[in-house]
């Protein structure tokens, strides 16, 4: 649960059409049940490897990772997870030194990658946070580290003053770190391409909380917006973006709805499946018609059986006499046997 808090915290988004390659590492003092540590890739939204210090394996976490590279891929990672393992591990005892903390909980987390943008053009970070908060920055182009807290001054000196070692980062996000997105990128085109939504109008019952839900979208960023007359509606509840079991996502928004109300509502989504925006207009009929056709179906059902007790005891009236008593028969009816025994 920290690691996911750290990352909401720290994860920086990208703009909508471009693709990204990050890492994340987190370091941490010991905690049961936990390990301490954990390297995640990701390739847009979704994990594509992970390595946790307990497993001490970098593993495939996209079937299209799986099939596309072989074991000697694994292997080198696996390598360069267990080495920032131990480099983060005297990392945190050297921030706790800096900072003056003798114990408690403490995480380190570092934090890099690249970006391909839609004209072509690219971008790449190194960061790194401490408990939470940045702690020092790569600034690419101008080739130096910007030291957030003070506790990193000697390590933004160090990397500064070691000759090619800030040429080598930049050059890692612009050549390698690209190269390799493009790469994932060609395996995993299929699941990476972007799904256009699929939009609707819920209302259930008659409840007067009228919703609109987008689906199946990829990737998760959207604009949903609800109207009421072409003016912005209240919302009192957004669920936010949410996943779907297949990768793709969900989100939901709704509003007060009266069914008196003679307002048209409509939803707007944009999305980068989306060729346009798209508006969807909500249809109250199908929801108004339903309690007048369920009060139809009641009242013919209700006319028929009281059509049929009525003709019922009109004809047990109209057969018997007074003082007259039929006789008895077998509860199956007259048959050509039952009436020839008798007779």
């Amino acid at each position: 649960m920290l690691r996911f808090i750290l990352l909401t915290l720290l994860y920086g988004g990208v703009s909508a059409g471009s693709h990204s390659l990050r890492y994340f590492y987190t370091s941490m003092t010991p905690i049961s049940g936990l390990p301490e540590f954990v390297a995640v890739g990701y390739v847009d939204e979704l994990v594509i490897d992970e390595y946790n210090s307990d497993t001490q394996r970098d593993v495939p976490r996209q079937r299209w990772m799986a099939e596309s590279v072989g074991p000697d891929y694994w292997e080198r990672e696996t390598q360069i997870a267990r080495g920032a393992e131990q480099i983060g591990k005297v990392d945190i005892q050297t921030l706790m030194t800096r900072t003056n903390q003798s114990g408690g909980i403490h995480v380190l987390q570092q934090m890099y990658g690249c970006e391909l943008r839609e004209d072509g053009s690219t971008g790449g970070f190194f960061r790194d946070g401490w408990d939470g908060k940045d702690s020092i920055v790569f600034d690419k182009e101008h080739l130096r580290w910007i030291a957030v807290g003070q506790w990193e001054v000697l390590t933004k000196e160090k990397w500064d003053g070691t000759p090619g070692y800030n040429q080598q980062r930049k050059g890692y996000l612009e050549g390698i770190c690209i190269e390799w997105l493009k790469k994932y990128l060609r395996y995993g085109e299929r699941q990476l391409r972007p799904a256009a939504p699929t939009v609707s109008f819920t209302r259930l019952g008659d409840s007067k909380k009228l919703s609109c839900v987008a689906t199946g979208f990829y990737p998760q960023s959207i604009e949903l917006k609800l109207h009421r007359d072409q003016a912005a509606a209240d919302v009192p509840y957004s669920s936010g973006v949410r996943p779907n079991h297949d990768g793709t996502y969900q989100m939901e928004k709704q509003t007060d709805f009266e069914p008196s109300d003679p307002a048209k509502f409509s939803c707007e989504v944009d999305h980068a499946g989306l060729s346009q925006k798209l508006v969807v207009f909500y249809e109250p009929k199908a929801d108004s018609m339903l309690p007048v056709i369920i009060g139809i179906v009641i009242a013919v059902l209700v006319l028929v059986a009281l059509a049929v007790v009525g003709v019922v005891l009109y004809r047990k009236k109209a057969g018997q006499k007074p003082g007259y008593n039929p006789a008895k028969t077998s509860d199956r009816g007259e048959s050509s046997s039952t009436s020839s025994a008798n007779a």
